[in-house]
This record gives structure tokens, C-alpha cells and sequence, in this order.
């Protein structure tokens, strides 16, 4: 399984050809190691100069979502509903960075992601304050 060659890795040691060996390992990731990997992913899109990147493509279509969070599925709601608030500002100006930058995404779908993230977030402060848990954590 690709998730589990991850197991144990420190995210900043991760290189494109590893993503590139392991594209399917972000649909297997527990909600803590898509946190964990995630600046990996983000960090080796941008290191790529704008080359297609499937685990990037994976990422984008993963929230390429409806803008009604009730009918998100579980593994969006599982694994990115939670995380912490910069690391969703960092998720929006990635999305933002690759506005234009080649014709991988199309601009519709970017938008659409940006937007979900803006709902995650939301989402994430309102299960926050359901359970009573810190605000903007």
C-alpha cells in the first residue's frame, strides 16, 4: 500500500519521485499523516515549476467539492475537516499559486477547491464550538 512506505518519513525528505512511486498514498493517509504530509505535497508542486504532479491532481480533485458540505463524502470530511487554520491560509495560496501557472487545473476547478477549503474552515470552527474545543487552533 502506498501510505505505508510514508510510515516513519520525515515530510521535508520526501522528493517528487517519491509522490511520483506513491500517487495513491493520499486516499490511504489517516487524517494525521494528510496533516503531516501535506506541506510535502505543497512544497514539491511549487519545486516542480508547474509540472503535472499526480498526487497534486489527487489533492486538487479531492476538493473539487460541492459547496454544500452535506454532500461531502467521508473521506473529505475525515481527513480535512480539522486542521488547523494556517494550515488551510496555506492550502489557499497554494491554490492561488497555481492560478495560471500551466494548463494542469483548469481555473473553474481551482476555484471550486478554494472555495471548499473556505468551507472547511468554517465547518472546522463550527465543530469546534459543537464539542467546545478551542477556537482558531
Amino acid at each position: 500500500m502506498d501510505a505505508l512506505w510514508f510510515e516513519g518519513r520525515d515530510w521535508r525528505s520526501i522528493v517528487r519521485a517519491d509522490w511520483e512511486s506513491h500517487p495513491d498514498a493520499l486516499f490511504a493517509f489517516t487524517p494525521e499523516a494528510l496533516a503531516y504530509y501535506l506541506p510535502s505535497i505543497l512544497a514539491t508542486t511549487m519545486d516542480s515549476e508547474g509540472q503535472w504532479l499526480q498526487v497534486a491532481d489527487s489533492l486538487i480533485g479531492a476538493l473539487d467539492r460541492s459547496p454544500r458540505v452535506e454532500f461531502w463524502d467521508a473521506f473529505l470530511s475525515k481527513r480535512f475537516v480539522g486542521l488547523k487554520p494556517a494550515e488551510y491560509e496555506v492550502l489557499q495560496a497554494w491554490l492561488l499559486s497555481l492560478s495560471g501557472l500551466n494548463d494542469a487545473w483548469e481555473e473553474d476547478t481551482l476555484t471550486r477547491a478554494y472555495e471548499t477549503v473556505e468551507l472547511l474552515k468554517q465547518e472546522t470552527e463550527r465543530v469546534r464550538r459543537l464539542v467546545g474545543g478551542p477556537s482558531g487552533v
